[in-house]
């Protein structure tokens, strides 16, 4: 009676075992109800910005994020022709989360962005320049004001690393492309006949084309989230 006793609770353990196991198995991480994140690749942008996010369900599979940024006054190029950076960019998304593999939630998404940044661009101006010679010459410190705007399509994932194992931090990462428009408008520059400026133009190559035109542009995110619900 014992030895039949025994292997009725061996079996019944190995049984529970299986059941834990199969309910870590089927284990499912879902989207996240609320959350907040940080972007460290607006740091290194031309225009750098601190860069903050949040999440929130709205329907069984889409979610809205909010977006939004403060200029941040870096160094650009070490001339006089991006001082005194500021303003703001916002990013509102809609995210559809898709079909996934139970761990690695991923969304496709749809932004609209917008951003404004203003800076001090100090430049010599020369006056009633005829034939590349100047009566006169003038230094002056004018305010540039960049507007930036347009829509984007992404593709992206939820990564929880395996040492969380309350599964509250997450990597947020997509790619897709988005189209802009760009529009650059000087605020207080003299503005004459046959004027001339005569700016300390850096060589940077990753300095913006300051003219206005549409372009399309690919879009790459990393962020650090941290899921609150």
């Amino acid at each position: 009676m014992k030895k039949r006793n025994g292997i009725v609770s061996l079996v019944g353990m190995l049984l529970c075992l299986n059941l834990v196991g199969v309910a870590q198995q089927s284990y499912r991480i879902e989207q996240p109800k609320l959350a907040i994140k940080w972007s460290p690749l607006h740091l290194i942008y031309f225009y750098p910005s601190f860069q903050v996010a949040l999440e929130h369900k709205l329907t069984q599979h889409i979610n809205l994020q909010y977006d939004l940024g403060w200029i941040l006054n870096y160094p650009s190029s070490g001339t006089e022709e991006f001082s005194n950076k500021g303003g703001y960019r916002g990013i509102a998304e809609l995210r559809y989360y898709l079909p996934s593999p139970a761990k690695i939630p991923f969304y496709i998404a749809g932004e609209y962005y917008y951003s404004r940044v203003t800076f001090d661009r100090s430049e010599v101006i020369g006056f009633d320049c005829v034939s590349g010679n100047c009566d006169y010459f003038q230094y002056t410190t004018y305010k540039v004001v960049h507007h930036n705007q347009g829509v984007g399509l992404k593709y992206g994932l939820l990564l929880f690393p395996g040492w969380n194992k309350n599964r509250s931090f997450f990597f947020d990462i997509n790619v897709g492309a988005a189209y802009r428009s760009i529009l650059y408008t000087d605020v207080g520059k003299p503005n004459a006949p046959n004027s001339q400026a005569f700016s300390n133009n850096s060589d940077d190559i990753f300095a913006p084309t300051e003219a206005d035109h549409g372009e399309f542009r690919l879009i790459v995110g990393v962020r650090l989230g941290y899921r609150i619900f």
